[in-house]
């Protein structure tokens, strides 16, 4: 169960492709964001556009306490479009549902992969991440160092990765096998 005072990392659906404009309203309250990005290319009309678009459709990451998030989306137009992301409990179909939260841990080795550059890593959805659980391995050398993630085969190649379980992931696109040690 959540204490609803303590501040955790909320991954949180933006309806209608809104996250840009409700992470600009969060910054100005000085509510800490992460919204991945990527670069892109992309036609106008006539003209052809370049720049970082999210990466993960209708996705924010909000660290707060959740009676500050609650207030927030109760009172404030700008952050009605928040809506926690869930997950059953139990595997019954009728099971109740919790609000998912990240690890401390889990988001800072997210958020430092995703700020690679985009040639280094890739973007997975939740479907993507679906199938064996690959070995939990720590990344000793190189920009990655220190990361925690999980071996899965992507594209047909091992790749780290690390996993926010039910929402979304982020894989390193190459790191040497000399750099990888399996954790314990």
């Amino acid at each position: 169960m959540l204490d609803a005072k303590t501040e955790y990392w909320f991954p949180m659906r933006v309806t209608y492709g809104r996250q840009n404009l409700v992470k600009d309203f969060l910054d100005t309250l000085a509510i800490r964001t992460f919204l991945p990005t990527v670069e892109r290319t992309w036609r106008e009309g006539s003209r052809i556009r370049h720049g970082r678009v999210p990466a993960i459709s209708n996705l924010l990451f909000v660290r707060s306490a959740k009676v500050t998030l609650d207030n927030l989306k109760h009172t404030r137009i700008e952050a009605e479009p928040l809506r926690y992301m869930t997950r059953p409990i139990t595997a019954a179909p009728d099971s109740l549902r919790e609000i998912i939260t990240v690890p401390d841990k889990q988001m800072d080795n997210f958020i430092r992969i995703s700020e690679a550059p985009d040639d280094q890593r890739t973007f997975l959805s939740a479907a993507d991440l679906q199938g064996h659980p690959g070995d939990t391995v720590v990344v000793t050398s190189g920009p990655f160092a220190g990361i925690e993630g999980i071996i899965k085969r992507i594209n047909g190649n091992r790749r780290v990765v690390v996993e926010i379980a039910g929402v979304a992931g982020v894989c390193i696109n190459f790191v040497p096998s000399r750099f990888i040690i399996r954790k314990d």
